[in-house]
């Protein structure tokens, strides 16, 4: 007879299938019988963990911004220049994002939606806590002139996470590494890609 899963290894068992469930789908469109087909049991004895879907995406989403808002504050914290704490911003996204794809996914596909109801209030506010981190790099980098001061920060930073949002979809551990992604992200972001004419001349 096979031993029965402690209930804290089911729930995250649960939480994890259908994570994978809400990045493919949406959580709109994820049933909780598809839940339950992904792990292998009733959809019925979910509700033994889970009373609600949107119940597991708090369990997933929780845990993640945790993690994320942590490395973005520890990343900024060390100082330095404009490039170099940009630099740490990326890796820790980077990181982030290989290390939690389905999380990333849900977050990216569901903040129009799903995300704007209150009970996510704290997803928002993990959202806008990101942008200041990103936008007060960039602005102190503009007044040290390490930056040109002619674009709009938050038109920086968003044009940086719509990049990196997407990393997880194309990388490959045995083709590229984290330096490579981030030392070539940082490379174009501050040399950009026309040729310097004047340095042809």
């Amino acid at each position: 007879m096979a031993k029965r899963k402690p209930a804290a290894e089911r729930r995250r068992q649960i939480a994890c299938a259908a994570g994978e469930l809400f990045a493919e789908r949406g959580v709109q469109a994820t049933t909780v019988r598809d839940i339950g087909e992904r792990v292998g049991v009733l959809s019925g004895s979910l509700y033994h963990h889970f009373k609600t879907k949107q119940d597991i995406v708090h369990e997933l989403m929780r845990s993640y911004r945790d993690e994320l808002i942590a490395r973005y504050r520890a990343a900024n914290e060390q100082g330095g220049t404009a490039r170099e704490r940009l630099e740490r911003l990326f890796r820790a996204c980077v990181a982030s994002n290989l290390s939690h794809p389905a999380e990333t996914a849900i977050l990216i596909h569901e903040l129009d939606k799903l995300f704007q109801q209150e009970e996510f209030a704290y997803i928002q506010a993990l959202v806008d806590d990101v942008e200041e981190i990103f936008v007060t790099v960039i602005a102190d980098g503009m007044s040290a002139g390490e930056i040109r001061r002619d674009i709009a920060p938050a038109f920086a930073y968003r044009m940086m996470m719509d990049v990196m949002g997407a990393v997880q979809r194309w990388y490959e551990p045995g083709k590229h590494t984290e330096d490579q992604v981030v030392g070539g992200w940082i490379d174009i972001f501050f040399r950009g890609i026309a040729v310097d004419l004047q340095r042809r001349v």
